[in-house]
């Protein structure tokens, strides 16, 4: 396990960092700093999430692939499916959401802070609530299938584990923004894996 404590360790320190910037209470701080500094604050947050990637796929590259079971062709083949669907979900995920409001460019030339105005139940917004984390959990899960490699799956866990902490904190601030209304499309849409999209197909059936 020693050969990975690396990798953990940057993992962690990633983690640490990306929660504290996220959070509510700093950005507070860099708000009260002037206009000018709230605007950039999104590209830096997103530049530093960059730099301490560096650190991180350099120890995982430094780790030999050492597998949890031979590779598999039926496995690798349902994994290279899973992958794609992951990928697809992001991508029509995604069309929810502004590009260069993402990155932080558009915050930066307009002085305008990252706020959606109204919340978003179109396309896959009405499947689950967060489907950029759904899509990023389908395409892990089966990059996993295809490379049943030990470093892998210990990012993956640390990935996805974070994802749901994740989640779980920006609910708390989408309730404080969106009120009922966020309350009563968490009773109708599933956070991640769309259980009740699911059931409501069935139903219908």
């Amino acid at each position: 396990m020693d050969t990975y404590t690396n990798l953990i360790i940057w993992w962690i320190i990633f983690f640490s960092v990306h929660s504290t910037m996220a959070s509510s209470q700093l950005k507070n701080r860099i708000n009260s700093l002037g206009s000018r500094i709230k605007s950039a604050y999104r590209l830096v947050f997103n530049i530093v999430a960059i730099i301490l990637l560096v650190p991180i796929v350099y120890e995982y590259i430094q780790i030999p692939a050492e597998y949890i079971y031979p590779p598999q062709t039926l496995y690798q083949i349902l994994g290279a499916i899973l992958s794609t669907v992951g990928l697809y979900i992001l991508v029509a995920g995604f069309k929810n959401y502004r590009a260069d409001e993402f990155i932080g460019t558009y915050q930066l030339k307009n002085s305008h802070d990252f706020h959606p105005a109204k919340l978003s139940r179109n396309g896959w917004n009405g499947i689950v609530r967060h489907p950029l984390y759904f899509g990023t959990i389908v395409f892990i899960a089966g990059l996993n299938l295809v490379f049943p490699v030990i470093k892998l799956g210990i990012t993956s866990l640390l990935l996805i584990g974070y994802l749901y902490i994740g989640t779980w904190w920006e609910e708390k601030k989408l309730i404080s923004e969106f009120g009922q209304e966020y309350r009563d499309y968490k009773s109708e849409v599933s956070m991640l894996i769309p259980l009740k999209w699911i059931i409501g197909k069935f139903r219908k059936v």
